[in-house]
C-alpha cells in the first residue's frame, strides 16, 4: 500500500463545501472520496442537485467516490417502522451509487442491545442484509457492512458471524479498528482483527482514540486523537494489511477536531457543525497516516 494511490477521505471530515473538499483532494493528490454529508445535509437526504454537483466534479476532475456511507440500519432491530423507512433510503442510495458511478455502499447491524451475539438476533440481522442484497441484485454494488460501536457487529468476531451465512462476492467488511475502542468492556482492536476478516475485507475506515481512565456515566469511553497517536497501533495493523495482501482503500474517518465534537454527531455524523475545523484536523491525520505508510 502506498499513499496516496491507497488513500481516500470521507468528505465531511475536511467540509460541506465542494471547492473546499476538491481542493483537499488535489493539495494531496488523493484518487477520490467518501461520500457522507454535504452542503449542511446528512447522506439520507442529499437532493438530486447536490448528487449532480458531486458527480459532475468528479468527471471533470478526475477523482472517484468510492463508497456511499448510509446510516441504513442504524435503528432498532425491533422497530417495523424505521426498518422499512431504512429500506427505502437504501433504495434511494442505489440510485445515487449509479449516478456517481460507486459500487460500495456502507451500511450497519442495528443498535446495540444486551447480548449482543446472542444467535437470534445475528440470524435476524443476516436476513435483514439479504434483503438488501435482493435491492441490489443486478445492481454492480457491494454491501459494506461497518462495524459500530453502537450496533449490534461492533467487534471483529460479531462481524465474522454475521458476513459468515453471506455471499462473500457480494457483501463484506468496512472495518474500523478504531470503533472496537468505544465498545465496553471490548479489548483493544489488534491486527489479529484483520486476519479474522481478511477474507472479507473491502474497505477500511483510519482513525485513532485514547480510552478515558474515568470516563463520565453516558459519555463515550474513549476520545478522538489524531491518527498514529491513539490506542490503535495503525503501524502494526498497516503491516499486517500488507502481509495479507490487502489491494482495498484506506478512508481517513478523522473524527477529532482541535475544538471537541458534540458526541451526538459522532452517532450520526453530518452537517456544518460537524464539519466544522475538519479540513485542519483532516490535514493533520492525513500527514501522519502519509509517514506511517512510508514507513512501512
Amino acid at each position: 500500500m502506498n499513499f496516496p494511490r491507497s488513500v481516500t477521505v470521507i468528505s465531511d471530515e475536511v467540509a460541506q463545501e465542494l471547492p473546499v473538499i476538491s481542493a483537499f483532494l488535489r493539495e494531496f493528490k488523493l484518487p477520490g472520496l467518501e461520500l457522507r454529508s454535504f452542503n449542511g445535509r446528512a447522506f439520507k437526504d442529499l437532493t438530486r442537485a447536490d448528487v449532480a454537483e458531486i458527480a459532475a466534479a468528479s468527471r471533470a476532475e478526475g477523482w472517484r467516490v468510492v463508497g456511499c456511507a448510509t446510516p441504513v440500519f442504524k435503528c432498532d432491530l425491533e422497530d417495523a417502522t424505521a426498518i422499512a423507512a431504512h429500506r427505502e433510503i437504501f433504495k434511494r442510495s442505489l440510485e445515487v451509487a449509479r449516478e456517481l458511478q460507486c459500487d460500495l455502499l456502507r451500511v450497519f447491524t442495528f443498535l446495540r442491545t444486551p447480548n449482543p451475539a446472542a444467535p437470534e438476533k445475528q440470524a435476524r440481522v443476516v436476513e435483514h442484509l439479504r434483503g438488501l442484497l435482493e435491492l441490489a441484485a443486478g445492481s454492480g454494488v457491494r454491501v459494506g457492512v461497518e462495524n459500530e460501536h453502537s450496533c449490534l457487529a461492533a467487534t471483529a468476531a460479531e462481524t465474522a458471524a454475521i458476513l459468515a451465512p453471506l455471499p462473500a462476492d457480494r457483501i463484506g467488511a468496512i472495518w474500523d479498528p478504531c470503533n472496537v475502542l468505544y465498545v465496553p468492556g471490548a479489548a483493544a482492536p489488534s491486527p489479529a482483527d484483520l486476519r479474522l476478516l481478511a477474507a472479507r475485507l473491502l474497505h477500511l475506515h483510519v482513525k485513532d482514540a485514547l480510552r478515558l481512565i474515568a470516563p463520565k456515566p453516558g459519555e463515550l469511553i474513549a476520545v478522538g486523537t489524531p491518527v498514529g497517536i491513539g490506542q490503535v497501533d495503525w503501524r502494526a495493523h498497516l503491516s499486517v494489511l500488507g502481509e495479507l495482501g490487502y489491494a482495498g482503500l484506506l478512508s481517513l474517518e478523522t473524527h477529532w477536531r482541535l475544538e471537541k465534537i458534540d458526541e451526538s454527531l459522532l452517532h450520526l455524523p453530518a452537517g456544518h457543525a460537524f464539519s466544522h475545523g475538519g479540513e485542519t484536523a483532516s490535514r493533520t491525520c492525513l500527514h501522519n497516516l502519509k509517514s506511517l505508510l512510508e514507513t512501512q
